[in-house]
């Protein structure tokens, strides 16, 4: 019985070579690109939506991307693969396109707001003039080495923009802090809302002991103008070598000041249980929900973060400490640029992919996403 089990055992062994020789090697020997199919309207007048709003403008639609296989009588889809719609300016043969969305969908819808900033920002749109455009599908595919494959057909659209009158100004603390440097953007005053009409910063966080600050908006960066002490509750806008605000002993605060009222609180902030951070980044699916890049912590304030960051798709994005899901914050998609996150939240849309500089404060959650 023993000499029997010992001459099957080679037998099958033997078997299994042979079937792993009629194997065939299957190769890639075709790419069927995609291709996209005809907008409904190609001539768009945007024009500026209301607070809150940000509606369609056009639902862009392609063919899957397929591929051939050796040994294979009919193309069949691919995976994983990701598109992305690209747009430059007609005549330019996308020498320098811009992404206007990320998918893995077989369609992106196009949103106004999302359309209009894109073209100021990377064609130099001008609102009185309609600028000629073309759309393209490109195809990512492989895993361990990305290929793309490029739709065969374009699509020509014309968009007249429109100028942006709604906007919140950014406003710095400078102090001490950051030596007084008129320049100086890393303390950033914080928001609970995007919308104009609420004219209300805050900041949260050290203030040591003997410091001496004041407010200056985006506007008198590398001035000496800033939002100055009045008295006990009021504030001036105006050029002055005096007026800082004077902090005498060690604490952290809540700063909350109005620019329409001119009016100013400064509390005391419990610290109470409140962690230290090793690291903390922004993280979402341009990393893949992995491996966030680091932001800088302040060396004043260990509770202040901020960088400058290249985000290559349109994307969620929350805040993530010590590479923990147990320390993670999101946002929503009206907060942006502004916004307060909270624990474990659905995460900020950043619907235009390009550089933005990032500030978060992790004992409230308030962020800061500017495009740059």
């Amino acid at each position: 019985m023993k000499s029997i089990k010992y001459l099957f055992a080679p037998l099958l062994a033997l078997l299994a070579l042979v079937a792993c020789r009629e194997e065939p090697l299957l190769t890639l020997e075709q790419v069927k690109a995609s291709e996209l199919k005809p907008l409904v309207q190609t001539e768009f007048t945007l024009s500026e939506p209301v607070s809150g709003q940000n509606p369609l403008v056009f639902t862009a639609n392609w063919s899957e991307t397929v591929f051939r296989l050796s040994e294979s009588t009919n193309p069949t889809p691919g995976g994983p693969v990701s598109y992305s719609l690209e747009i430059d300016q007609k005549g330019n043969e996308f020498a320098s396109p811009s992404v206007l969305a990320a998918t893995g969908s077989l369609y992106a819808h196009v949103l106004a707001k999302d359309l209009n900033g894109l073209l100021l920002s990377a064609f130099q749109a001008d609102p009185a003039e309609p600028i000629e455009l073309e759309l393209r599908i490109v195809a990512y595919y492989g895993e361990n080495k990305i290929s793309k494959a490029v739709s065969d057909n374009t699509l020509d659209l014309t968009v007249t923009v429109y100028k942006p009158v709604s906007t919140v100004p950014a406003i710095y603390l400078i102090g001490d802090m950051n030596g007084w440097d008129p320049t100086n953007t890393d303390y950033i005053l914080y928001r609970d809302t995007n919308a104009v009409s609420d004219h209300t910063y805050t900041y949260t966080g050290r203030l040591a002991a003997g410091t001496y600050f004041k407010f200056m908006p985006q506007e008198a960066l590398g001035t000496y103008k800033a939002y100055i002490r009045k008295d006990d509750t009021s504030l001036a806008y105006e050029e002055s070598e005096g007026g800082a605000f004077f902090n005498e002993v060690e604490r952290y605060v809540t700063i909350t000041i109005d620019t329409e009222s001119l009016s100013y609180t400064i509390e005391n902030f419990d610290m109470t249980g409140k962690q230290v951070y090793n690291t903390l980044g922004p993280i979402g699916g341009f990393t893949n929900w992995d491996n966030e890049p680091p932001m800088t912590k302040s060396s004043y304030d260990p509770h202040q973060w901020s960088g400058t960051f290249e985000i290559s798709m349109a994307t969620a994005l929350k805040f993530r400490a010590n590479k923990d899901w147990a320390n993670n914050w999101g946002g929503t998609s009206e907060q942006v640029p502004y916004g307060k996150a909270v624990f474990d939240g659905p995460g900020a849309d950043i619907a235009l992919p390009g550089t933005y500089k990032i500030h978060f404060n992790d004992l409230t959650g308030h962020y800061v996403i500017l495009k740059q």
